[in-house]
């Protein structure tokens, strides 16, 4: 009996241990391949359109489709758009946007369909600050997703990271929670960027200091040329 509660201890904390684990969401295609479509799909395909060009990242029985003029995108600085195609009940229909694509994905299977659903509620899932933007740890009956939004497009370009619950059996996004900036970018036309101020602040200290220094040279030159006189007088 004792055997079998050990057993049953060390599963549960492997299971709290993996639950616990914050997974990184690595790019556009592994996540993509993750969907588990809602309902009866009977085919379906993911395609990236880039510059008039189009590849195929998944195909379950694929069949003829149409190219589409527009699609979604996991982040707004990203290249190209992607889009799906698929058969339900004989008719051939298309996921261009974020709202149809939290639909297509119905109940939340996996930590990469939280990550899309928090796509679908105006978040950024960004490769290049997966610590921050890209990842997602499991708790059960909810998955925590860290994600970003674009907060500021000039002046500077600044993006947020944000940590959210996605449930697992509606997708609905809770706990929303604004963890500060993790990306700011100053152009040359801002002039209110800190580092400029920082180095104005240092180009002032430089000057009083110099200014402090020509003044002391000063003094020095003034005693000097007292003492010489009065020397030259005691002569």
């Amino acid at each position: 009996m004792k055997k079998i509660i050990t057993l049953a201890s060390l599963f549960a904390a492997v299971t709290f241990h993996s639950q616990e684990k914050k997974v990184h969401l690595t790019n556009a295609e592994n996540l993509l391949l993750k969907i588990i479509p809602e309902g009866k799909i009977s085919s379906w395909t993911v395609i990236y359109h880039l510059e008039g060009k189009e590849r195929t990242l998944q195909s379950e029985n694929r069949l003829p489709f149409e190219s589409q003029g527009k699609g979604f995108k996991l982040n707004p600085h990203g290249t190209g758009y992607y889009y799906i195609a698929y058969l339900k009940d004989g008719v051939m229909k298309y996921i261009t946007d974020d709202a149809s694509l939290k639909a297509f994905i119905g109940r939340i299977d996996n930590g990469e369909e939280a990550a899309l659903s928090a796509l679908a509620h105006g978040y950024q899932i960004d490769f290049e600050f997966k610590d921050y933007a890209a990842n997602y740890q499991d708790k059960g009956s909810y998955f925590i997703v860290d994600a970003g939004k674009e907060t500021s497009s000039e002046c500077p370009l600044a993006r947020t990271h944000y940590t959210m619950h996605v449930d697992k059996m509606t997708g609905a996004v809770s706990a929303e929670k604004d963890l500060g900036p993790y990306f700011e970018l100053y152009g040359k036309e801002c002039t209110n960027n800190p580092h400029y101020s920082a180095l104005d602040k240092q180009m002032e200290e430089a000057r009083l200091r110099a200014e402090e220094q020509k003044r002391i040279q000063k003094e020095m030159t003034k005693k000097m040329e007292k003492k010489v006189r009065k020397q030259q007088r005691r002569n």
